[in-house]
């Protein structure tokens, strides 16, 4: 059997947009429930509910959170789904340190309002039961670039034909957007990735061409630098 990463990938996302990444209460994240977003108005639409309670947690990033649901099953055996390891797929710091429920968690959650009646992940909502939820976290850190992928799950699968059922409740549509489900093989390195490679290797090419451009100029200048060192020895004359 080979490991293989589960990850969604989310084209046309834009995480990486200064006021969506703002739109959060890294204070409320850690346990402090009574912290507001690092400015208040960032949170303004994310802030209470229709019944003036105040979101918990706060803001446009936590409320957008990627809910769909993906079960993999073997194409000859559709009854039971293939065991998902969703343990350990976020950072030990991120768990240990930046996501904290707050003390006495489920009575300080009847006074708040936990955005959309967040669930189990089986329910009908699919949504975490707490901020501790290790793909809330992964969803918490944002990505780079417009595409961007996070680690749903690790699989181990045997070579063979397989069935991908999807429970579809996250919209790209409104933002003209695409989903898509990968499988990523894994090595001692983690899973593997071309971006990576290509990059080095092109940056790796640059810095050659570089060095041999810089080569032939300093072979071509050569003879000019010692007659310039030469016209400026100076001359001692003896009395």
């Amino acid at each position: 059997k080979q490991w293989y990463q589960r990850r969604v990938a989310i084209t046309a996302g834009y995480q990486n947009h200064r006021l969506y990444r703002r739109s959060q209460s890294f204070g409320q994240l850690m346990g402090a429930i009574n912290e507001s977003c690092f400015k208040k108005e960032y949170c303004v639409d994310f802030n209470k509910d229709s019944d003036g309670k105040f979101f918990y947690p706060r803001g446009a990033m936590a409320n957008s959170m990627f809910t769909d649901k993906f079960e993999i099953y073997k194409a000859d055996d559709l009854t039971k789904p293939i065991d998902l390891s969703m343990n350990d797929i976020s950072w030990k710091t991120d768990r240990d340190y930046k996501f904290k429920e707050p003390e006495n968690f489920q009575e300080e959650m009847k006074k708040y309002s936990w955005p959309k009646k967040w669930q189990v992940w089986q329910g009908t909502n699919a949504t975490p039961t707490s901020v501790t939820d290790e793909h809330f976290i992964n969803w918490m850190n944002p990505a780079a670039f417009p595409t961007f992928s996070k680690l749903y799950a690790r699989v181990k699968l045997n070579p063979g034909k397989y069935v991908v059922r999807i429970s579809y409740r996250y919209k790209v549509h409104m933002f003209d957007g695409k989903k898509l489900f990968r499988l990523a093989e894994t090595s001692w390195m983690g899973g593997r990735s071309l971006f990576l490679g290509i990059s080095f290797s092109l940056v790796g090419v640059l810095c050659f061409i570089s060095s041999l451009f810089f080569i032939v100029i300093s072979r071509k200048t050569r003879g000019k630098r010692h007659q310039r060192k030469k016209k400026k020895v100076p001359t001692a004359t003896l009395r």
